[in-house]
């Protein structure tokens, strides 16, 4: 899928083709961040609002299941559905960034390239699944047309009945609203992100959301008093400093907070088991577990051993910015997520980075959709390594991954799978290359830059040195190591 982003900060325009795993990496104040949070944003628009039912052809058939042609006219319906979302979005996106001054997205727009293909895809990952809505199952299948068969109807049951104005069939416009609802989720899975801020709100996330139930708290006080004192209390309210956050940052602290409430994780989950991989390969078999408290409710601790447990805080900074991420992957990770991480590499060893990247493909290949921003070339040098899958054979595949620091198949990707940018005189640029995969040196630019000013630094302190005919000694330029150029009193 093709999203092309306009005027979004010092980007004027550039596309990005989201596939499972995608990649930008690019210097710091490049706009990553605002593409991350976009994506956020376009996904979450994606709302149920009136379907376009006039523009969808489809009968009730013999067996009150419903049969809807896919043609022409499905594609056009469902591209004009995204569209009005996209506009929706887009007038509120002061709102949904925080932008005090209201100017900085004013010419800021969006589109979606959602073709029949990506469309057709959705089908078919929907066809033979059956989806719990409105309180009934419905099933889908897909052969080039769309069948919908709804779960037979319960005594007393008519809530998949809805508008139908009979007891016993079907209205098939409720069952197209089903379809359509399911299939935007399956063109725009549910989004969760990973702020780069992750690390400091894993930590503070309790008072902040104490700050902010007492911000609203005084303002619904103040706003049934008077004008004038409610327009005071606000003005102090922000004098003080309000808790405003993008809606990307807001949600996640949500998240930090509701899922203190949420149900056990199962444990034999494949996402659970990710991450056991995670504090196992990554921790140091550190485990990030809730205990409860003596108010009844719950903080996050680290087990260190049996018998051994620490607080959050007292963690190592790698810990804390894993926590948010362990935390997703064994209460809200499931199939067709879209999980955005920005900077997944903080804190972390280099070869940490390199396992991390092998735990994220694992997770794509168990259907959740992944996207990264990073400042790291070790993410992208590996991600080439990752990107070497054979399509054809497992006997391959494993033998391949023995060369893998996880040892683990499943953490190989299809080249098609992957999308990887540099994001470069403000757009985003394709790092794939058709005969050599993704070209991750393209990025080596700084380290080339380091090395001759090492050469141009060592040359000036042994500017006394002179060769026999009274020439200073030549600056090496091939690329050779320090050690091999500069001799013996290389420090």
């Amino acid at each position: 899928m093709l999203i092309r982003f306009h005027n979004l900060g010092k980007i004027k325009a550039t596309t990005l083709d989201l596939r499972p795993l995608t990649v930008i990496i690019g210097p710091n104040n490049s706009n990553k961040t605002y593409i991350a949070y976009s994506l956020y944003g376009l996904w979450q628009a994606q709302q149920p609002h009136p379907v376009p039912f006039d523009d969808i052809d489809y009968e009730l058939l013999s067996d009150d299941s419903v049969l809807v042609a896919y043609n022409d006219n499905f594609t056009r319906a469902i591209q004009g559905y995204i569209s009005e979302a996209l506009y929706d979005f887009q007038d509120d996106l002061s709102s949904f960034y925080q932008d005090s001054s209201g100017k900085l997205f004013s010419d800021t727009f969006f589109e979606v390239d959602t073709s029949q293909g990506d469309i057709a895809d959705a089908l078919q990952y929907l066809s033979g699944k059956t989806a719990q809505l409105f309180g009934s199952d419905f099933k889908f299948f897909f052969d080039g047309q769309v069948s919908i068969i709804s779960s037979p109807p319960k005594v007393g049951d008519q809530k998949r009945n809805i508008d139908s104005g009979s007891p016993t069939k079907p209205n098939p416009r409720f069952l197209v609203t089903v379809l359509v609802l399911c299939l935007l989720r399956g063109l725009f899975p549910e989004p969760f992100l990973l702020p780069a801020e992750r690390n400091a709100f894993i930590i503070t996330y309790k008072m902040l959301a104490n700050r902010r139930y007492k911000a609203l708290r005084e303002g619904i006080r103040q706003a049934l008093g008077s004008r004038e004192s409610a327009q005071r209390q606000l003005d102090l309210l922000r004098e003080g400093g309000e808790v405003r956050y993008p809606q990307p940052v807001e949600d996640f602290l949500d998240f930090l907070t509701d899922v203190e409430s949420a149900k056990p994780p199962n444990t034999r989950s494949p996402f659970a088991k990710l991450a056991d991989t995670i504090e196992s390969s990554i921790q140091n078999t550190n485990k990030t577990r809730y205990r409860p408290t003596a108010l009844g409710g719950k903080e996050i601790i680290i087990q260190i051993e049996k018998g051994l447990d620490i607080d959050l805080y007292n963690a190592s900074s790698s810990i804390k910015q894993l926590a948010p991420l362990l935390l997703y992957l064994r209460y809200r990770a499931k199939e067709n997520d879209l999980l955005i991480i920005d900077e997944p590499e903080m804190n972390l060893h280099p070869e940490s980075q390199a396992k991390l990247l092998e735990v994220l493909a694992m997770l794509v290949n168990h259907g959740v959709n992944v996207l990264l921003t990073t400042h790291s070339p070790y993410l992208m040098a590996h991600l080439n390594n990752l990107a070497q899958a054979d399509g054809t054979s497992q006997a391959v595949r494993n033998r391949q991954a023995k060369s893998l620091y996880l040892k683990h198949p499943d953490s190989l990707l299809r080249m098609d799978q992957v999308s990887a940018y540099e994001m470069k005189d403000n757009q985003l640029q394709s790092l794939k290359d058709p005969d050599y995969g993704i070209r991750w040196d393209t990025l080596s630019d700084v380290s080339a830059d380091l090395q001759q000013r090492y050469f141009a630094i060592y040359e000036e302190g042994h500017a006394k040195e002179r060769t026999g005919n009274g020439r200073k000694a030549a600056i090496p330029k091939d690329g050779q190591s320090a050690s091999r150029q500069a001799g013996p009193d290389q420090p």
